[in-house]
């Protein structure tokens, strides 16, 4: 019988392609990690990767082994799941999302906690392209995301729209001229977000990010509008984002011609079903991203 310890340090090794980081995850050495391959090799009388350098490459008896590892594990989850029907109430949800979806969504999902006591809610503020490397590494096993992905390892489902503000001082008007004059007060996904906004309401004068004044740059979401209330600069947000902020009555939301609406979401491994649990956050998600 294979060692499922080392099945796990095996997968956890193809899907981090990293010895450093699958001993970080499994709370190993370096050293310990390699041992298991070794061990695995010896039991199965094969080599399972080719190694050059710090990088490897799964051999074809690698490759077969590693689907074989996965079909295991997953069978064996999903045993575990129709022993019990306590796992759907009981356990860690680990999701990642933008810091102002975690604005929006933490309070619900505190009260969820609360309702389940043995619910155990762990929020990532990342970026997207972080966001799917914590997926794809198993640090998370849901993310919310907004834009649309390209990977055959993960599945994607539009989960509803998120509005995108413009933010100027109050007393403004989002006149470029004005717009230009102030400069732009940036932040981890403030051009993300500008590009869509400038581009749907100024083309005729929008050239791109580069050729707008930075006026400052903020990585703290609850201090983002405190340059513009100060009448520092500009800012594109979430609308999700803004709401219950301490600088809201210092700021203007600008009526724009052509309201933009980003596009939320949900990204999961495609072939790593989610505990039971995650059921409980379908309806605050609902609640949170209409259609």
């Amino acid at each position: 019988m294979i060692n499922p310890h080392h099945l796990r340090t095996f997968i956890t090794l193809v899907e981090t392609q990293h010895f450093t980081k699958t001993a970080e995850l499994l709370h190993m050495t370096q050293p310990g990690v390699s041992q298991h391959i070794k061990k695995l090799e010896a039991h199965l009388n094969c080599q399972i990767i080719s190694r050059f350098g710090k990088k490897f490459e799964l051999t074809e008896a690698g490759e077969q082994l590693y689907k074989f590892a996965q079909k295991q594990f997953q069978e064996e989850s999903a045993l575990l799941d129709r022993l019990t029907d306590v796992q759907a109430e009981n356990g860690e949800i680990k999701l990642a999302c933008s810091g102002s979806m975690v604005i929006k969504l933490y309070p619900d999902l505190l009260q969820l906690q609360k309702r389940y006591p043995e619910l155990c809610v762990s929020m990532e503020a990342a970026p997207n392209h972080e966001i799917l490397k914590q997926i794809k590494g198993n640090r998370v096993d849901l993310g919310l995301v907004t834009q649309l992905i390209n990977d055959a390892e993960l599945e994607q489902h539009l989960l509803g729209y998120d509005p995108l503000c413009l933010l100027i001082p109050k007393g403004f008007e989002a006149d470029w001229r004005e717009l230009m004059a102030l400069g732009f007060i940036n932040h981890p996904d403030g051009h993300h977000y500008a590009v869509q906004v400038l581009e749907s309401n100024f083309a005729d004068h929008f050239r791109g990010m580069g050729e707008i004044k930075q006026s400052g740059y903020i990585n703290q979401l609850s201090q983002i509008l405190l340059p513009v209330a100060e009448v520092m600069g500009f800012t594109v947000l979430p609308e999700s984002s803004i709401v219950g902020s301490v600088y809201y009555d210092a700021i203007k939301i600008a009526n724009l011609a052509q309201v933009v609406k980003e596009p939320v979401y949900r990204v999961q491994k495609k072939y790593r079903p989610l505990p039971k649990r995650y059921n409980l956050l379908e309806g605050i998600l609902q609640k949170h991203f209409s259609m």
